[in-house]
């Protein structure tokens, strides 16, 4: 999942050879099959015949040859690791990469969550790096962002969680020495406030089609749905709501407006997915019977309630 939710969880993220296609840019084919492989294979050692790859792709409408190529690619990355059996491919995930899809799905299924409650204390980080290490200040910038942090002026970022553990670990990890970090409560705060370090304008209105798309869905008895429309149906959602945290830093619910749509654009997506399970593996078993019955019960349909 996301370079990835978990392309920057922990530590051995950044050791590990593996690069998760970044939501949003990129390949959407990517996307999509990882998405899919990780709904219903995340934890599973069977190796997944191509064919069968390519016949549940096809039911999201990507064809034979864009599935191929994203295959290729997420092999490259170190996501997949390729077997050949005969003349037939076979991949799987590879450790490394379900390592953080476990976490990748739980920040997935928790982002959005009101049942987090905030310590009103802030996290605060300054850094230096120079002009001649770009690449290296735009990898902390990214990791920064991950970690729900913003700019307030410059190199000064904040974020309204505790996550100084982690950003040091990383601050070390990425050989950054120059720079700080403390958390100041929010009552001991003058000037300018830091919630103005994000454009809340601009967050909310990134979940306006997402709600316009599945929120009617989810309203629906799906009852009657097609067992094909259920698995296409949840992977495209659950594919457009893992590009939501990469943008959204998930702030406190006390400092977010009562309308605030993120709320309103979890609950449709928990709602449909949860709902479509048991119709969607129905059909990815349909599917595994006519083309790699070996694989008997592998796959696997995780609700976000289970975690």
């Amino acid at each position: 999942m996301p370079e990835d939710l978990d392309a920057h969880a922990g530590n051995e993220a950044h050791s590990e050879p593996v690069s998760f296609p970044r939501p949003s840019k990129g390949s959407a084919s990517q996307h999509l099959v990882v998405t899919m492989l990780a709904d219903y294979w995340r934890e599973a050692d069977a190796w997944l015949p191509s064919r069968l790859i390519l016949a549940l792709a096809a039911d999201l409408d990507l064809s034979a040859s864009a599935t191929s190529t994203a295959l290729s690619r997420l092999a490259g990355r170190g996501v997949l690791e390729q077997s050949n059996a005969g003349r037939a491919s076979r991949y799987r995930f590879t450790e490394a990469a379900k390592r953080r899809l476990r976490v990748g799905f739980r920040q997935v299924s928790e982002f959005g969550a009101e049942n987090r409650r905030w310590d009103r204390t802030w996290t605060v980080v300054a850094f230096t790096i120079p002009e001649s290490a770009r690449e290296l200040r735009e990898l902390l910038r990214s990791r920064l962002k991950w970690l729900g942090f913003a700019p307030l002026y410059g190199a000064l970022w904040v974020s309204a969680w505790d996550t100084a553990d982690e950003l040091e670990s990383s601050c070390r990890a990425f050989g950054v020495d120059n720079y700080v970090i403390f958390r100041t409560a929010e009552s001991e705060l003058r000037g300018k406030p830091l919630i103005q370090a994000w454009e809340l304008d601009e967050l909310q209105k990134q979940y306006t089609p997402f709600i316009e798309t599945y929120g009617p869905r989810a309203a629906e008895s799906h009852g009657g749905i097609g067992l094909r429309e259920a698995f296409r149906l949840r992977t495209e959602a659950m594919d457009a709501w893992r590009a939501f945290p990469w943008n959204d830093p998930g702030l406190p619910s006390e400092l977010l407006p009562e309308t605030f749509p993120l709320f309103e654009a979890r609950q449709a997506f928990v709602r449909l997915y949860d709902s479509l399970a048991d119709a969607a593996l129905d059909h990815t078993r349909e599917v595994v019977r006519a083309i790699a019955p070996e694989l008997g019960g592998a796959a696997k349909a995780t609700r976000i309630g289970q975690g």
